[in-house]
């Protein structure tokens, strides 16, 4: 045999050596990310008044109104395909779109249960599903993300800062 085939057999060898296990992971990984997708977004609603959406306000009800199928974002004026709202994708310029995702810079999330029903709590949607709770009734981590440190509950009780998974804890702040 020649030193070229023996050079060319060795490193198809060793490019199968090497692609069987990242294939193999891979497959793997795509699994697992599903699986994770399927249990993260079974409960997402579930606890919501009928006909209103995550992130919104009651007084704000009738704008999240499909009218013929569109949603006309609130300050902007757009129109918009009313399947659109909440696809963790801006479309209108104002952001209200997106009241359940962190897709608008300048989106606001309002907390579905209030302390005070007369001065709802508000947050900018950025910190939707960031790992801390914000609102009372963690309704702002819906998708329930674990942040990959935890600090102690005693740390999370001193700080009056909690992290998810978030615990119900409306009208018991200081």
């Amino acid at each position: 045999m020649s030193q070229k085939y023996k050079a060319n057999c060795f490193s198809r060898k060793k490019l199968q050596f090497f692609l069987k296990p990242i294939i193999i992971l891979s497959v793997i990984f795509i699994i697992y990310q599903l699986i994770m997708f399927i249990q993260l977004t079974k409960d997402i609603g579930k606890d919501l008044p009928s006909n209103l959406i995550l992130g919104t306000h009651e007084l704000q009800r009738e704008f999240y109104t499909a009218k013929e199928g569109q949603f006309t974002c609130i300050t902007s004026g757009e129109k918009i395909y009313f399947e659109l709202v909440n696809d963790n994708y801006c479309d209108c310029l104002d952001g209200s779109d997106e009241p359940a995702t962190n897709a608008c810079p300048n989106g606001q999330f309002f907390c579905t249960e209030q302390n005070d029903h007369y001065y709802p709590k508000v947050i900018p949607s950025s910190k939707v599903n960031d790992g801390i709770c914000d609102c009372c009734d963690g309704s702002d981590e819906w998708l329930r993300k674990v942040l990959p440190f935890r600090l102690s509950d005693d740390v999370q009780h001193k700080l009056n800062r909690y992290q998810t998974p978030c615990s119900y804890i409306c009208n018991k702040r200081k």
